[in-house]
C-alpha cells in the first residue's frame, strides 16, 4: 500500500501480473482513449488491434455465461436511467465448461494445462480456487515453460547495469522470507513489465544511481490510474437473494459516452470492502471529531 500526493494505491507484482487477481473482464479501450493526444505518433488503435485479438484468444475471452442478482439490479438501474439498451454481458477470461468438472486443455490443442468448469463461487478477485480463471500462468507462462523457459518467482530486481560488450547485468533479491539473498544475472535483452509502481520506480532508481543515466527526466511526468472509481454500497439488512453467486463481473452498461458501470462480486466471507467502510465510519464519527482530522489519511483508502 503506497500513499502518494493525490492517491492511495493498493498494488503488487507477481508472476502472471494483474491476471492473478483481476476480475476476468477483458475490455478493449474505446476510440477516444487512443485519440487523447498522449500517444506518440498516430493510428495506435490499428497498430494494437491485432494484439488485443491475440490477448483475447490467449485468455479465452468469451461473453459471461451467467448473470447474478446484482446484474439484475444493474439492469434495473440502466432502464431507470433510460439507458437499458446499453446493458450488456462483458467478455471475460473464464472457462465455464461443466460446473466443477475437469477437462483437458480447451484452448491450445491439448498443449495447455487441464482446466475445471467455473463453479460461480464469486471468488475471482481473491484468486480462483477451482482452476477456471484464465490467468497467465495457464497460458502464456505455462506454454513458455513447455518451450524451456525458466521462471524465477519471488525475486525483486534491485538494479539494471549495461555491460560494455552489450547486454545487461541484473542484481536481483529474494522478495520473501527472512533470509533474502541477492544474486546477479546477465541477459542480452531486458523487458520490464512491472507496471507503474514497479517498472517506473525501478527505472527512476537506475537513473538516479547512474546505472541507466541516459533515461529521460520526463519519465513519470505523465502517469495515470486505470480510470476506475470503486464505490461500496451497503444494504440496510441482509438480502434474501445470494449476491455472491456468479463471477466477479458479468455485465455492465453505459450511462453516458464516457462512463461504463459494472457491479463487482465477491464470494462468501470476502468482505474486505465492508471492513474499509467500517474504518471510514469510525474515522468520520469518532476520531475526526476528537482529534481534528488526525486520521484523515483513511479517506483516500475508503475513496478507492
Amino acid at each position: 500500500m503506497t500513499l502518494l500526493k493525490d492517491v492511495f494505491i493498493l498494488h503488487g507484482a507477481g508472476v502472471g501480473g494483474g491476471s492473478l487477481v483481476y476480475a476476468n473482464t477483458l475490455l478493449v479501450p474505446p476510440d477516444q482513449a487512443f485519440d487523447s493526444g498522449n500517444w506518440p505518433g498516430s493510428n495506435w488503435k490499428d497498430k494494437l488491434a491485432p494484439f488485443y485479438e491475440k490477448a483475447k484468444q490467449m485468455l479465452g475471452a468469451t461473453p459471461a455465461k451467467y448473470q447474478g442478482e446484482t446484474d439484475k439490479l444493474l439492469s434495473d438501474c440502466a432502464h431507470l436511467m433510460g439507458k437499458g439498451d446499453t446493458f450488456h454481458s462483458v467478455d471475460v477470461g473464464v472457462y465455464f465448461g461443466e460446473n466443477g468438472k475437469k477437462a483437458a486443455d480447451p484452448y491450445f490443442d491439448g498443449k495447455g494445462p487441464e482446466r475445471s468448469g467455473c463453479t460461480l463461487c464469486g471468488g475471482c478477485m481473491v484468486g480462483c480456487r477451482y482452476n477456471a480463471k484464465n490467468t497467465l500462468d495457464k497460458n502464456y507462462l505455462y506454454l513458455a515453460e513447455q518451450l524451456g523457459v525458466t521462471i524465477l518467482p519471488e525475486q525483486e530486481v534491485q538494479n539494471i547495469h549495461p555491460l560494455e560488450d552489450g547486454g545487461y547485468q541484473l542484481t536481483i533479491r529474494k522478495s520473501t522470507g527472512i533470509n533474502r539473498p541477492t544474486q546477479k544475472l546477465q541477459s542480452k535483452k531486458v523487458i520490464l513489465s512491472g507496471g507503474v509502481m514497479g517498472t517506473v520506480k525501478l527505472l527512476l532508481k537506475c537513473r538516479d544511481n547512474g546505472s541507466l543515466n541516459e533515461i529521460s527526466h520526463k519519465l513519470g511526468d505523465f502517469v495515470r490510474t486505470n480510470s476506475e472509481a470503486i464505490l461500496a454500497v451497503k444494504l440496510t439488512k441482509p438480502p434474501a437473494e445470494d449476491f455472491t453467486k456468479g463471477i466477479a463481473i458479468s455485465a455492465g452498461f453505459h450511462p453516458d459516452e464516457n462512463t461504463h458501470i459494472e457491479t463487482v462480486r465477491y464470494g462468501q466471507g470476502q468482505s474486505a470492502m465492508a471492513l474499509l467502510t467500517l474504518f471510514y465510519q469510525i474515522e468520520k464519527y469518532l476520531f475526526r471529531g476528537l482529534y481534528g482530522g488526525a486520521f484523515q489519511l483513511l479517506d483516500p483508502l475508503c475513496n478507492l
